[in-house]
């Protein structure tokens, strides 16, 4: 066995599955239970805490069940030890989150109504945010190679669920495909990856998928079959729904039969496809003699899944109302049979050795519960909003006009209706924006505006109203950028002025600083005006200097670079900031306002040299703006500016740069080279250290923010984490 594969016995205690009343499922299948559950348990509490202190009350159970094992433990037995509580944490959240969503979320902060008053303050939605970055940040910093997969898998199941929440089903396979996605078995599987360290190739996660999706369907159903009896009481009590998205409900009305019958027919259904799901392994073996030792265990850890879910369903609080207890009071690993504990080698004492970098006491709970609530209590948290979706439309109308000569049309026009509307509207003006804004983003402003409103806790409808002023000024700096940067490519699409024409494209974008400042002027804070104009000013002098080292050939010194550099793209950063600042209650906070003008601009700095090297190094940048495109702009990137201040590789680079003011231009030759001297000067390797020395320090200015609010910024540090090097 390869030495990167584990024993399962290093993790996990083997049991005998004949000693639980499965129901008749499961029966060929081993069972296992991780040896380090308190670690899961742990994790639970802490996403339970962090629920409550961002979001709100939670009564509903999650993965936690003191006797026969938190969902974790036996669903994943085969876990590295030292990132089973952040998995556990993650699929508490996910439980709790599909409560939510199945509760049209109206509901959620009713639970405890006689307390309401104690959540007044909090934001749900911001609240999510919160916590769904926090999970990004600690999944990627552990392992960001199997954290891209349980992203996409996530995105790809809230899709679903949103969208199909209450479709009617027609058959019982469209429900089935509909349920894989929608219970969250891949969810689970992307973290049964994550979990076991383990990636698959292209080729083995094609061959598998016809393999694994029999697992995932006894798994889906399972979770139907042993969940009915509290969602059909929950929707007899409801007059709220006319249907119920479980496969015995389906059956019922698919073949008109009672309860009794529908669940006999999902049982044996289950039974099937945990057959299905043995055999296609044994095929699946037999056909791969060689068959990788990572792989293998893959399938066993499936394996484990089904047997695992199945005795976790059998008596789990979040199935079975008559187990429950406080669920918020982390009383887990003292519940649990103690005996049992030890002759299964089970470990419930809880240990910081395989912390996930979370600093919660598993105790005194009580008083943390309650110092949280105080916490939420004093925190004014914002909705995020799209700010594509806000803009208004205002139309103009000119207010008198000029004698009309004895054309029909000029007399037609003078004579109409004052009230009647204009012949022309603004489509045209609109239309290269509407255009940009349609292209794909990745939100990094709104992003930013939220992770500042963790601290500034500025009301919900002045945000979006800054968010809808930065959307408009960054569309129209895109627009303008792309102009006279000469750039055809935006978001892997063609930029604005390709699409519409220079002129259209620079009358739309100024219309829209115009609209930007008109937005300022709207937002209730007096020095709003003020702020938008000096920092539009401060955004014009620095594309200048831009724009002239370009067009005359002259290499800035690299302190001129960064003074360019913080007033071009540090200036929209550090405008939003203090518009946030001016609109927030904190606003009198010097200490405060201070220390986030200072993280402002160091963020500033690090997102164009990042965006310099990426320009340079990633293949994904290429795709969307083209090869090394930079290079044919003519701007001075700080890895050239480095470069040319080598006095080895100067003369040769700057040959090769001059190449660019010809008709021709440089051709991919040309930029290979220029990047191969580029790595010989050693300018690559020293952005890259320029870039972690910022990333310090912009870590050094978080906490201490952090430590002078006393919030945690999930948002914001999960959006510093795509640009780290």
């Amino acid at each position: 066995m390869d030495t990167n594969c584990p024993s399962d016995d290093a993790t996990s205690s083997d049991l005998d599955l004949a000693n639980y009343d499965t129901h008749g499922l499961c029966s060929k299948y081993k069972l296992r239970r991780h040896k380090y559950e308190s670690e899961a348990n742990v994790g639970c509490y802490e996403a339970r805490l962090d629920w409550i202190r961002y979001i709100g009350p939670v009564e509903h159970f999650g993965g936690c069940n003191p006797i026969n094992g938190n969902f974790s433990s036996l669903v994943l037995p085969l876990c590295k030890p030292e990132r089973l509580r952040l998995v556990a944490y993650v699929l508490e959240y996910a439980f709790l989150y599909d409560d939510m969503v199945e509760h049209a979320t109206d509901d959620l902060l009713s639970t405890n109504r006689h307390m309401k008053h104690e959540w007044d303050h909090v934001n749900p939605a911001l609240g999510k945010t919160q916590i769904q970055a926090k999970i990004i940040t600690q999944l990627t910093s552990m392992d960001k190679v199997c954290t891209q997969r349980v992203k996409d898998v996530w995105e790809e199941m809230l899709t679903t669920t949103l969208r199909d929440k209450d479709r009617e089903f027609t058959s019982l396979e469209e429900y089935v495909d509909f349920r894989i996605v929608d219970g969250g078995t891949r969810f689970v599987e992307a973290l049964l990856l994550f979990g076991m360290g383990t990636t698959l190739t292209e080729e083995e996660d094609r061959q598998l998928e016809s393999v694994r999706k029999p697992c995932y369907t006894a798994l889906s159903l399972a979770n139907d079959y042993f969940s009915f009896d509290r969602e059909y009481d929950e929707f007899q009590a409801s007059s709220k729904s006319q249907s119920m998205t479980n496969f015995v409900w389906i059956h019922m009305k698919l073949h008109n039969v009672d309860v009794v019958t529908a669940k006999k027919m999902v049982k044996q259904a289950i039974w099937r496809y945990e057959r299905r799901y043995l055999d296609l392994c044994a095929e699946y073996r037999r056909e791969h003699i060689s068959l990788s030792d990572h792989v293998d265990r893959y399938l066993r850890a499936l394996a484990y899944q089904v047997s695992g879910n199945v005795v976790w369903s059998l008596n789990c609080p979040r199935y079975h109302p008559d187990r429950r207890y406080d669920p918020n009071a982390g009383l887990e690993s003292s519940l649990t049979d103690k005996t049992y504990c030890q002759s299964t080698n089970l470990d419930l004492t809880y240990s910081n050795t395989y912390s996930a970098g979370n600093t919660c006491v598993y105790g005194a709970v009580a008083t943390t519960l309650q110092h949280q609530r105080r916490e939420s209590a004093g925190t004014t948290t914002t909705t995020g909003t799209n700010d594509d979706t806000i803009f208004e439309d205002i139309s103009s109308q000119n207010s008198s006009r000029s004698a009309c000569s004895n054309d029909h049309d000029l007399n037609q026009h003078c004579a109409r209706d004052e009230a009647s509307l204009p012949l022309l509207d603004d489509r045209h003006v609109r239309a290269p924006f509407e255009y940009i804004i349609s292209l794909p983003s990745k939100s990094v402003r709104d992003a930013f505006i939220d992770a500042l409103n963790v601290w500034l806790t500025v009301s919900e409808s002045t945000v979006s109203r800054i968010k809808s002023l930065g959307g408009r000024l960054y569309s129209a700096s895109l627009m303008l950028d792309d102009i006279e940067d000469g750039s055809s490519l935006r978001r892997s699409q063609l930029a604005t002025h390709k699409v519409f024409g220079i002129a259209q494209t620079i009358n739309s974008g100024c219309r829209e600083i115009l609209k930007a400042v008109n937005e300022a002027s709207q937002l209730g804070v007096p020095s709003a005006i003020d702020i938008t104009l000096e920092a539009l000013d401060e955004l014009h002098v620095g594309q200048s200097y831009d724009l002239y080292w370009t067009r005359h050939n002259n290499c800035p010194s690299k302190k001129e670079y960064l003074e360019m550099v913080d007033r071009k793209t540090g200036g929209l950063f550090r405008l939003l900031a203090r518009l946030m600042i001016a609109a927030s209650p904190h606003r009198h906070d010097t200490k405060l306002s201070s220390s986030i003008e200072a993280l402002v601009s160091l963020v500033g700095v690090q997102f164009q040299i990042h965006d310099d090297y990426q320009n340079l190094r990633s293949a994904g940048y290429n795709h969307h703006k083209g090869f090394c495109e930079d290079l044919d702009e003519g701007k001075y990137s700080f890895p050239i500016i480095h470069a040319l201040s080598s006095e080895r590789q100067a003369q040769i680079l700057r040959e090769l740069l001059c190449l660019r003011r010809t008709p021709e231009g440089l051709s991919h030759e040309h930029k290979v080279l220029i990047l191969e001297r580029l790595e010989q000067a050693g300018s690559f390797q020293y952005t890259t250290d320029v870039l972690k020395q910022i990333q310090g320090r912009v870590d050094v200015q978080l906490t201490r923010l952090e430590h002078i609010t006393g919030l945690d910024n999930w948002i914001l540090r999960a959006l510093l984490q795509r640009l780290e090097v």
